[in-house]
């Protein structure tokens, strides 16, 4: 029997159906006996059966497959509630691509990692599915990108509050081990310029794992340095080496969906958050009450931990085929500070909010160290698990920004760290109350602006996620460090009122940065495009590929192409729009005209805003079927 194939809204707002990618309909082994959802009134029954075995058929065809069960339901558009479209849709890809026959020859099949090490199944990707399909996005998943980004960031703060230890070892000055965590740092520095990048052009499973194997081996002779020139050149190695994180952050963008990106990215952060924490806490109790090599040792299993987990649980995603080779990357790079605003706002605002960060907590234990506080160094450390209020917020942040549009979230953000450092401005040197205060608002302020400012960024060029997250980087990377050394050299000269004045400016000229182009505005500068802020447009694209950043104007170009060519469709069904559709399909490119639609402009624009104007009036008096 062939295959019946119910309208377009059925399929739309029904149980859904095996579509066959090369048809567009449904697949040959499925035929239903009722619509799901038929023209009618709510609540009246379906209409019968055409034929005499109303609920289960088998196809006819050669393809082997299993009856398939439904069950007659009530007529009317809203019969049938589907909680979670976006899983049923990437399901209905899969299953449909395996019964058409489209899946990937096994040979074309990626098996191995490195030539030798098996990649678990679940893990292999199909290249005849997207990314995104073949690796539905879960928050196990989610969770596993967190892990690997607080364990890997621990590598950077370890030995903060150990330098004092190390020096006692080796028997030098404070001076002398004073240059590791700078040199930790500049490594840093150094592998989001050079390593980060290439997570737009490689495949970012065997790029994390290689990162993870090269900083566990280094570990170990972190913990078995001979020497403090030993530990100088190896945590350069290993800071230029930690930058898994930051191939994370992004790479949880290309793999959530537009409508929950921020909340999934935020995710990712907290975890690095923890990490930042966690290290500097871990290295302080290990050189309190064991040794500081002990804390490397300690780090060599976390990070062998870490490997395995990242061997089962990271997904095989292909590289970007961006066309560019390694020093156009990072020539591109420089380019995109001149090519997009947004970037360029964002990385001014984390320039001189991460100078506070830094500057703050540098200048915050000589203060704490000081009358009439004079607290000792495992003190002043356990004040940095104020900072987890701030990774345990993230998430909750992300939620907010999926729902408003995310320019809000950086002004409440801004306008939070302000207000932390004007606490801190006026009671820091007075009261610890202040500081607990000014610590715990400006964590989450600072998680709060770089959630939407993340969010922004990735949502300008799918295509170029982790340069863009690398531009950024490099902002904040300068920022911390300009702003330990400014705020340091006035905290000596003019003491903490200096200081926390000095902070204030800071956050605040970044304030003004933000408020000189609005929420809306494709430009450098400017308000153009109004001020609507509470609640976001509605997207069409759900896809992880969706552009929610500098493309408004295009995104409703699309759509009312969209929407012109579902009208005349209809009026075409009725017999009253075949010679519109060939003159649509000429200008536009819709069916065999060629072009995807998206190159409207101008008086054709206006022209489809018009009929579709016209085809309204006439249903409604009547003239066209609807």
């Amino acid at each position: 029997m062939a295959s019946q194939h119910p309208p377009e809204e059925w399929i739309s707002t029904s149980t859904p159906a095996v579509l066959a990618p090369a048809q567009g309909g449904l697949h040959p082994a499925y035929t239903p006996a009722h619509p799901t959802s038929a023209p009618g009134k709510p609540g009246e029954p379906c209409p019968p059966p055409a034929s005499s075995d109303p609920i289960n058929r088998t196809s006819t065809s050669s393809t082997t497959s299993k009856p398939v069960s439904v069950a007659p339901p009530t007529c009317g558009p809203s019969s049938l509630h589907i909680p979670n479209p976006a899983a049923v849709t990437t399901g209905l890809s899969r299953l449909s691509t395996r019964l058409s026959g489209a899946a990937a020859d096994p040979k074309h099949i990626r098996k191995r990692d490195f030539g030798f090490l098996p990649i678990p199944k679940p893990r292999r990707y199909d290249p005849a599915l997207k990314p995104e399909v073949c690796f539905p996005f879960t928050w196990r998943m989610n969770g596993v990108f967190a892990i690997c980004a607080t364990v890997s960031v621990m590598n950077l703060y370890y030995v903060q509050p150990m330098l004092v230890e190390i020096a006692k070892d080796f028997d030098v000055s404070y001076d002398a081990v004073s240059r590791i965590p700078t040199l930790v740092q500049a490594g840093y520095g150094v592998g989001i310029v050079l390593i980060s990048p290439l997570g737009d052009l490689v495949r970012r499973r065997q790029l994390c794992m290689l990162l993870m194997l090269l900083t566990t081996g280094l570990s170990v002779a972190l913990a078995r340095a001979s020497s403090v020139e030993m530990l100088e050149g190896v945590s350069f190695i290993v800071g230029m080496l930690t930058v898994s994180p930051q191939i994370c952050i992004p790479w949880t963008a290309d793999l959530a969906p537009s409508n929950r990106r921020a909340q999934a990215m935020s995710i990712t952060l907290s975890g690095l958050i923890f990490g930042l924490v966690l290290g500097r806490v871990l290295g302080g109790i290990m050189a309190n009450f064991a040794s500081w090599r002990d804390t490397y040792w300690l780090a060599v299993g976390l990070q062998g931990a870490l490997l395995v987990l990242a061997w089962l649980a990271l997904p095989d995603t292909p590289d970007k085929d961006i066309g560019l080779s390694y020093f156009q990357v990072l020539w591109s790079m420089a380019t995109f500070y001149v090519k997009y605003p947004t970037l360029t706002q964002v990385g001014l605002m984390a320039f001189l909010t991460s100078a506070v960060f830094a500057g703050f907590w540098t200048t915050l234990t000589f203060l704490l160290s000081s009358p009439p506080y004079q607290y000792n160094s495992f003190d002043i450390g356990l004040f940095g698990l104020l900072g987890i209020i701030g990774a345990l917020l993230a998430p909750q942040w992300g939620r907010l920004v999926d729902r408003v549009v995310p320019w809000l979230g950086q002004l409440l953000g801004c306008c939070t760290s302000l207000s932390a450092m004007i606490v801190a401005l006026g009671g820091a040197d007075k009261s610890i109350g202040a500081v607990a205060v000014a610590i715990v608002l400006y964590d989450m302020g600072q998680q709060l602006t770089q959630v939407s400012s993340g969010y922004r960024v990735a949502g300008i060029d799918p295509k170029a996620r982790a340069r863009l997250n690398g531009c950024v980087l490099l902002c904040i990377f300068a920022g911390q460090t300009s702003g330990t050394a400014i705020m340091t050299s006035i905290y000596n000269s003019h003491g903490w009122r200096s200081t926390g004045a000095c902070a204030v400016a800071f956050v605040g000229t970044a304030l003004l940065i933000l408020l000189a182009r609005g929420p809306h505005e494709h430009g450098w500068v400017g308000w153009h495009g109004g001020t609507h802020l509470l609640k976001r447009e509605q997207m069409v694209d759900l896809s992880p590929e969706a552009i929610t950043e500098g493309r408004k104007v295009a995104a409703r170009e699309v759509g009312l192409d969209n929407l012109a060519v579902a009208e005349e469709g209809k009026a075409s069904a009725a017999g009253t729009g075949q010679e519109r559709e060939k003159g649509l399909d000429a200008d536009v490119g819709v069916g065999t005209g060629g072009g995807d639609g998206r190159d409207v402009r101008g008086k054709r624009r206006t022209d489809l805003s018009q009929e579709v104007l016209s085809v309204e009036k006439a249903r409604s008096e009547g003239h066209v079927a609807a």
